[in-house]
């Protein structure tokens, strides 16, 4: 397979590039958008003005709008009370103007984070996460489905680089709702064994090493390191972490504080090691962004067919 090849080639890991198979995916979703033949609108509605939510955003936006989507951005205050956050988000559910609607996460802490999901219709449900798009998703196993979008992110992520899935084995450290339970979900609609570990698991480092693909997210930084991979064993990392670090750069004889990001794998040593893996940033992060966009694109395809069907 290609990953393979370029590995015994390289003798070193593929880096499974996010940045460079969105753009080669964008194009795909640039004209799917087009056929549309209407400019499917995302809504982001995001409480309070977190730096790196609002960086996210921008993002979002910045990559709409270049595949043809239209983008607008609610930020409500911080003292925002979850009754006026869920009449907003009905406010969005009733306008026919807007196909998507995603509430961007986090919310502070008083906010209950899956009531403020659940207020979004499941037919604008961008990021695939209320209630009841899990529910259908599962109750059409092996038919189409609403993914959340890092799921199909990693999904297509893999696929891009023609990773081999079915019969292999998965372990996915992390099990949250929003990440761990759906990635490890789409992975076994397309074949692979997954063992989901979290932190009552006694023998995960055993179940890393024994498995041909490895996905982390657990949201520690650099938490995974060499000892959960095994030399030489051709196996595949994927980092979906984003961890906000502080570290020091010298400047003119000058310590100063600076922020990076990283993912729960520790890049440097678990590199050398496998035969694939994704970095951070510019691995899983990209691929989200335009999976949500896929996201929706479907679902304003589908509200355009059930608008057709009314007439």
């Amino acid at each position: 397979m290609f990953y393979a090849l370029c590995f015994k080639l390289a003798r070193m890991a593929l880096i499974l590039d996010g940045r460079r198979a969105r753009e080669t995916l964008a194009e795909k979703l640039k004209g799917k958008i087009k056929w549309l033949s209407f400019k499917p609108r995302l809504t982001i509605v995001q409480v309070g003005s977190v730096s790196e939510s609002s960086a996210y955003i921008r993002q979002k936006k910045l990559f709409g709008e270049s595949v043809g989507a239209e983008v607008s951005h609610i930020r409500l205050p911080e003292t925002v009370s979850g009754e006026e956050l869920i009449d907003k988000i009905s406010d969005l559910n009733r306008d026919k103007n807007v196909h998507g609607i995603i509430v961007q996460l986090p919310l502070p802490v008083r906010l209950d984070r899956q009531k403020t999901i659940d207020a979004v219709s499941p037919e604008k449900d961008a990021d695939g996460l209320t209630t009841t798009s899990v529910e259908r998703r599962r109750a059409a196993r092996g038919g189409a489905a609403l993914w959340p979008a890092t799921a199909r992110a990693v999904l297509e992520l893999l696929n891009f680089y023609q990773v081999p899935l079915a019969g292999k084995k998965a372990a996915v450290l992390g099990r949250s709702a929003l990440v761990g339970a759906p990635v490890a979900e789409i992975l076994e609609e397309n074949g692979v064994s997954v063992t989901v570990c979290h932190s009552q698991t006694l023998n995960t480092k055993e179940i890393t090493r024994a498995s041909h693909i490895v996905v982390a997210a657990v949201g520690k930084p650099r938490f995974v390191g060499a000892d959960y991979f095994a030399a030489g064993a051709n196996q595949i990392a994927v980092d979906v972490g984003i961890n906000r670090i502080s570290h020091h750069a010298e400047k003119l004889a000058e310590e100063i504080p600076r922020v990076k990001f990283v993912g729960d794998i520790d890049f440097e040593a678990v590199a050398p090691l496998v035969g694939a893996i994704s970095p951070v940033p510019g691995g899983v992060g990209p691929m989200t962004v335009l999976a949500l966009f896929e996201n929706l694109a479907d679902i304003a395809a589908a509200s355009s067919l059930a608008g057709m069907s009314d007439i």
